[in-house]
């Protein structure tokens, strides 16, 4: 677990210490809540709340020895306010990916003191542990083992499957922890890989074999990692090798 406190938008350092100081964070979340009146009759019917994106407020000054200093590393900051969509840290082994949405400076003392005020949305909301986890394994099929996520929030994730001999339509994998699974009925050579990408590596789902497209013969459930220990029971070709990547994920 980490204690070192690492504030930094992209590879920006947001708190060094001397020249920029943050003084305050505030992290906004919001559900959206569904529901649906009963017909006379008090209350209503609410559907599972999901979570919307995140709001990140941040507060700090600027202190620069002259103007020229002063200018100079107001450049630096606006230049990596408008860097886009990037990590924002608070410590050394979390991230969120945010990209600021408001921006505003204040010349305190104009020579040599400014503040600052930024607001950032994070269309994912959550976060993501900075190393990621692999689970790379040859399982017996139709026999569980445990791949565990060490966050409090579901885990997205990343599947690699690559038979040592030819797999056609004998390919499915199941979280029995949650209950999600899929099965792949197209045919995957020996030693080719099929990948099947839940956001882990972009923001869009991806079922590739061998580099090509392939969603048309994917079925089922794009796999999560609840918090904690998950137990997968791959289904196919004997002496296959199934690849697990995530990063471990918080609310």
């Amino acid at each position: 677990m980490s204690n070192e406190i690492q504030l930094k938008l992209g590879t920006f350092t947001l708190d060094d210490g001397t020249e920029f100081c943050v003084e305050d964070i505030q992290i906004d979340e919001k559900k959206n809540v569904v529901t649906h009146e009963i017909p006379k009759a008090d209350g209503s019917i609410a559907e599972e709340a999901k979570r919307k994106e995140i709001r990140i407020s941040v507060k700090g000054t600027i202190g620069g020895s002259d103007y020229d200093a002063l200018r100079s590393l107001i450049d630096d900051l606006n230049a990596a306010v408008h860097a886009g969509i990037q990590k924002f840290t608070m410590d050394d082994d979390r991230y969120v990916m945010a990209q600021v949405d408001s921006f505003r400076k204040k010349w305190i003392t104009f020579r040599t003191l400014a503040a600052f005020e930024m607001s950032l949305t994070a269309h994912y909301p959550f976060f993501l542990a900075e190393t990621a986890s692999v689970s790379d394994e040859t399982p017996t099929s139709t026999v569980g083992y445990t791949v565990t996520n060490n966050g409090n929030a579901p885990a997205r994730c990343k599947i690699e499957i690559t038979p040592s001999a030819e797999m056609a339509d004998a390919c499915k994998i199941e979280n029995q922890t949650n209950g999600r699974s899929f099965q792949y009925r197209g045919t995957v050579a020996a030693s080719d890989t099929l990948e099947v990408d839940n956001f882990y590596g972009g923001d869009e789902f991806q079922v590739l074999n061998d580099g090509a497209d392939d969603i048309e013969n994917f079925e089922g459930d794009f796999i999560t990692l609840d918090p904690g220990d998950n137990t997968i029971i791959f289904t196919g070709t004997a002496s296959t090798a199934v690849k697990i990547t995530h990063r471990d994920t918080w609310y």
